[in-house]
């Protein structure tokens, strides 16, 4: 079975929430914000559902933006007076927050989550060796690097059900196959002016996606993204012009449309 998922967020209702919280953001000279991103956070989950045998499962966010706004300033301070140490720690706990924090309910009432199980010690390890190789090979090793930080963060990503371990996440990325794509998008978008650009970053999502896969209840499936560089392109280019020629107004639509481009262009297929 194909696993995909389906946002029906609209321009409309996200129009009015950006209002809304942009007012409430200059009342309080900037204060506000946190809570505005929140909201906006909730409201994406909200309108998206992954469909699954016994019918979609309908996501939330329970994160609030009192507790988001003391884990960025706590991490902010904490990492500037480390002079950058504690940033590993720090894009943990971040991590933490966003990941604990999604919800889904399926048909049958069985609540999912997630949770993270990264710790700043096992990422900073990681930084700093990946830091260190790709300064000795002259950047070549970046590819690897990259690998490994995608690998840290979903294979640290753990499924429960109804509170229970049910699953989890695991990435299979090279870094040979990932220089590969990397060099070859990176020549093709200089080659042609900038034009490849949409196209590239398909190609890495496309990597990405191809590479992980999810595990629960004994049952494994392989992501995929099927987007193109061609439907990239159209809605960036599209919703940047209305956006313009809008004064802004069309930027709400031009968000729900990328939005609905990069979810529902992810697909979970089973693993026979």
């Amino acid at each position: 079975m194909q696993r995909r998922i389906q946002f029906t967020g609209t321009g409309g209702g996200l129009l009015v929430r950006f209002l809304g919280g942009m007012i409430l953001t200059a009342i309080t000279f900037g204060l506000y914000y946190p809570w505005f991103l929140i909201m906006l956070w909730k409201y994406v989950a909200r309108n998206t559902a992954l469909n699954s045998e016994t019918g979609p499962v309908k996501f939330e966010f329970t994160g609030s933006g009192g507790k988001f706004f003391l884990t960025f300033l706590g991490g902010y301070l904490l990492t500037l007076l480390t002079l950058g140490i504690y940033g590993s720690w720090f894009m943990c706990n971040m991590m933490r927050f966003f990941v604990d924090n999604a919800k889904g309910t399926a048909p049958d009432g069985t609540n999912f989550s997630l949770e993270f199980k990264g710790t700043g010690g096992g990422l900073f390890g990681t930084i700093i060796v990946g830091y260190l190789l790709t300064i000795v090979t002259v950047g070549i090793y970046g590819a690897w690097f990259i690998c490994k930080l995608q690998r840290f963060f979903i294979a640290n990503t753990k499924i429960l059900a109804n509170g229970a371990p049910a699953g989890s996440f695991s990435f299979v990325g090279k870094g040979g196959s990932f220089l590969m794509t990397f060099l070859a998008g990176y020549l093709l978008t200089l080659l042609t002016l900038g034009i490849y650009y949409f196209w590239f970053i398909v190609k890495l999502w496309k990597f990405v996606a191809g590479n992980t896969k999810a595990t629960i209840n004994g049952k494994t499936a392989c992501g995929s993204f099927t987007g193109t560089g061609g439907q990239l392109f159209g809605t960036l280019v599209g919703g940047y012009l209305l956006t313009v020629i809008t004064a802004g107004i069309y930027g709400s639509w031009f968000i729900c449309n990328l939005l609905k481009f990069e979810l529902e262009g992810l697909a979970f297929d089973d693993e026979f």
